[in-house]
Parts: structure tokens; C-alpha cells; sequence
């Protein structure tokens, strides 16, 4: 058993169950074992000696931390992830991280390099990779970029962009809590363009996702959402039923 854990394979292992682990505290809200298990991921993924699933583990931190509200901070993750790339890094790869670049300076309001992080990803999106390099075993389509370019534009307040980008992302998701989370960052959007009604019909969507499926964070992005809005939508007041109902615990 002790040589497995020492061998590159066991430790990528461990590294992915801690990266599990993180994204299981994230959904709790738990933010302080979210932390600590990426952390765990990303060492575990270093004694692997795997550069891409150091950069993997790396840039799930940052982006956690710009999703925390802390873009200056996921930044530097991000820039640690990208320096184990290099030219054998796959376009999944690249697209991927490009992605999320533009996330978190779309978070800090610089438009100049979200917009080229953007380009970055769209130009990497959809290449069909010559072999595929464990763990970017998967297609980064321009489908998938497209969720990230609509929180991105969101951030720097392209609204028409923005909503653009949600269509084409909203067909290709299919779990259910990051379509919710998804529809919570979208209703926010339409009630920045007076679209009251939508906007309270996908946070109740997303709040029925978060209550079944016990997740703290749909949740709390939801209650944020509401404390944000003075509105008085068709559909408000269901909303702050749901949302009382949370402090019952015989409602969960």
C-alpha cells in the first residue's frame, strides 16, 4: 500500500480525491475545508510530478478564490497554474485556463486583458487534441468557454454579450447544480435589465436545485441575490417563502 501511495499514480489519485473533497466543502460552504483540501490537492498533484494536473488542481483553486470574491488572490493561481504549462500542453488545457483568466479579470474590471483571455479561449475551444493527455481528457468545446465569457462580459457589464454567451452555454449543461448555479448569475444579469419576472423565475429554479440537493452554496447565491433587489416580481413572494422555509430544518 505504501509503495503505491509513493508511486505518481497514487498520488494523482489522492490528489483527485482532494480535489473531490475541496469541491464537496465549496458546495457546503465550508470555506475554510474547501481551502485546505485544495491545497492537499494541489501537493498531492506536485509529488505526482504531473505538470497538468498541478496546473488543474492550481487553477481550481484561483478560481474558487475569484468566485469567493477574491480576484487579486485567484489570480495568482491562476498564474502559478499556467507556468506548468508548455508546448506539449493541450488545447482543453489552454482553453480551459484562458477561460478562467477571463473570469477573474472580467471580476477586477480589467476589459483589455478579459477580452484577450477570451479570444485566447475561443481560439483553443473546439481543437481536436493529437492525443489526449490525462486529466484534459475531455472536449473544451466553445460551448462550455461560452459559460465563463457570459459571467466574464456580465462582470464588465456587456448585458447583450453576456446574455449571448448564456444561450449558447445553457443547452450543453447538464448537471443540475452548475446549470443552477448558472441561472442564479443570469437571473442577476436580467434584473440589471429590468427583466424582474425571468430573474425571480430562474432563482426559484435554482433554489428548488439547491434545497434538493442539500447545496449551502446555490443557496447562499440565491439569498444574496434576493437581499440585492427591491422588486416585486410575480414570483417574489414564492421566493421568500422557499428562503424562510430554510430556516426550518424539517423543509430540507
Amino acid at each position: 500500500m505504501q509503495d503505491k501511495l509513493r508511486s505518481s499514480g497514487g498520488y494523482a489519485t489522492l490528489s483527485e480525491i482532494a480535489g473531490l473533497a475541496a469541491w464537496l466543502a465549496a458546495d457546503r460552504g465550508d470555506a475554510a475545508t474547501a481551502r485546505a483540501r485544495y491545497n492537499e490537492s494541489i501537493k498531492y498533484a506536485e509529488s505526482s510530478r504531473n505538470p497538468l494536473l498541478v496546473s488543474y488542481m492550481t487553477a481550481s483553486l484561483g478560481h474558487y478564490a475569484v468566485e469567493n470574491g477574491d480576484p487579486n488572490q485567484g489570480l495568482y493561481f491562476l498564474n502559478r497554474a499556467a507556468r506548468h504549462h508548455d508546448g506539449r500542453t493541450p488545447a482543453a488545457a489552454r482553453a480551459w485556463l484562458a477561460s478562467l483568466y477571463a473570469v477573474a479579470y472580467g471580476a477586477m474590471g480589467n476589459r483589455a486583458s478579459t477580452l484577450e483571455a477570451l479570444r485566447t479561449a475561443q481560439r483553443y475551444a473546439d481543437r481536436r487534441p493529437v492525443e489526449a493527455q490525462w486529466p484534459w481528457v475531455f472536449a473544451f468545446t466553445a460551448a462550455k468557454a461560452a459559460r465563463y465569457q457570459s459571467s466574464a462580459l456580465a462582470a464588465l457589464g456587456d448585458l447583450s454579450g453576456s446574455r449571448t454567451a448564456y444561450s449558447a452555454a445553457i443547452p450543453t449543461m447538464t448537471a443540475p447544480k452548475p446549470l443552477a448555479l448558472a441561472k442564479v448569475e443570469h437571473a442577476n444579469l436580467l434584473a440589471t435589465m429590468r427583466r424582474e419576472d425571468e430573474a425571480c423565475r430562474l432563482a426559484v429554479e435554482a433554489l428548488q436545485v439547491g434545497k434538493k440537493y442539500g447545496s449551502e452554496r446555490i443557496v447562499a447565491n440565491v439569498r444574496s441575490l434576493r437581499s440585492r433587489w427591491s422588486t416585486d416580481c410575480r414570483d417574489a413572494r414564492l421566493l421568500d417563502q422557499m428562503l424562510i422555509g430554510l430556516y426550518d430544518k424539517e423543509q430540507w
